[in-house]
Formats: structure tokens, sequence, C-alpha cells
């Protein structure tokens, strides 16, 4: 019953949280730190405004679904819908300001002279954590439930391709002081969530209970916060806010 109870007010927070969000995100203008920001959406306003209200619409869609979720779907298809809405979101509204920024620049004329060119950032050592974390859920799944191993390695592998897709120029590296430093700080929080699943595939594997599942689960939490709280930082000394 308490499970239940929590599994709800889970997806009730986390819901209201990605709706309030996609709400800021779809009606951004130019606040700082609001709405989805890349090197597209600063070289171009017509990708910022078609990708916040993009990204703030598929955002508010993963709130709805998961508040709706909440009281039919365990606490483990909850997080998996949580990840697949966010990562969905950010996948399309990257399409999204690609493909506008590159339709405004086919309608200006080129600029004489060579542009500056953007060093990628090396994220080698976090693909490489990210691989031990999938090795390790591997090695788990004589252990782990019936499907949970496809489910927590396909996401790994998700995390893994969103690291190289971050170190690509004009993703994160391009803002007013192209440091690279957010392109970084991404990768970091998805070794942060490569992690995370390892623990809870930890605790799958060897059945620590329900208080052991309530304290792995704060963990997560605190581990996942701390990987958002990196990445923020280091969205604001790229110049990002």
């Amino acid at each position: 019953m308490w499970a239940e109870l929590l599994r709800v007010l889970y997806a009730l927070f986390m819901g209201a949280f990605l709706i309030i969000m996609g709400a800021l995100t779809f009606t951004a203008k130019d606040e700082p730190g609001i709405g989805f920001r890349i090197g597209y959406t600063y070289l171009s306003e017509r990708a910022r405004r078609k990708a916040n209200r993009v990204s703030g619409g598929l955002i508010i869609a993963t709130g709805t679904l998961l508040i709706i979720a909440g009281f039919f779907l365990p606490m483990f298809y909850l997080w998996g819908l949580l990840l697949v809405g966010l990562l969905s979101s950010v996948a399309i509204a990257y399409l999204v300001a690609k493909r506008e920024y590159e339709l405004e620049e086919l309608s200006v004329e080129a600029p004489e002279g060579k542009g500056r060119e953007i060093k990628p950032p090396d994220v080698r050592r976090h693909l490489a954590f990210q691989a031990i974390c999938l090795l390790g859920v591997l090695a788990l799944s004589p252990r782990l439930p019936e499907g949970s191993v496809a489910f927590f390695s396909i996401l790994i592998a998700v995390f893994m391709a969103l690291t190289a897709f971050a170190s690509r120029p004009l993703v994160f590296q391009l803002a007013p002081s192209f440091k690279g430093k957010m392109a970084r700080g991404f990768a970091f929080s998805m070794s942060v969530a490569s992690l995370m699943l390892l623990i809870l595939a930890l605790g799958a594997a060897f059945n620590v209970g329900v208080l052991g599942g309530l304290l792995l689960t704060f963990l997560c939490l605190t581990i996942l916060a701390y990987g958002v709280f990196k990445a923020l930082v280091s969205a604001y000394e790229e110049g990002y806010y």
C-alpha cells in the first residue's frame, strides 16, 4: 500500500514539475536560463523559437503521461517512461533546431573568410566509464529479472550515444565563450545516470527488500541530482544563461 502511494506521489510530483518546465520552455522568449539552448539556437532566433515550442510541447506530454501512468505502472516503468520521454524531447528538438538553422542559412549569403573552427571536447573517459557500467549490468544478468537486462542495457547504450553526440560541433560547444564545458558536463551527467542504473541493477539482482529499495532509490536520486547540478554548473560556465 505504501509503495503504491509513494509511486503515485512520485508520478504526480515529477509530472507536475515536467508540465511546468514544459510550459516555461514553450513560452520562453529570451529569458536567461530558460528554454532549449544549444549551438543552433544561439545562432538562429528562428531555430530557438521552433525548438522551444517542440521541446516544450513534448515535455508537457511526457509529464501528463507520467501522471496518468503513475496510477497503473510500476516504478520501474515510470523511470523508463521519464527517460524515454525526455531523451526523445531532446533528440527531436535538436533535429528541429538543426533543420531551421540550415534553412535560414540557405537564405543568407555566406560571409567571406574562414569561420572559427570548434574543437570537439574529449569525452572518451566518460564513454569508457559508461561501458564499464554496461558490462556490470551484463555480468549481473543471471540474477536479474527477465526483461530488466535489456532495459538497463539499452538505456546505458543510449547514454553512450548521447555522450558521443554531445561532443559534436554545434551541439553544446557553441556558446558565447566557446569552452566546450557544457558538453563535458553533459557527458558527466550521462556517466552519473549510467552509474545510477548499475546501482539499481545491483539492488534488483540481490533482492535488497523494501527498506533497501527505498535506500537505493534515495541514493540514486542523490546521485542523479548531483549529475544534474554539475551539468547546470557547466552550462553556466559555458555561457548558457
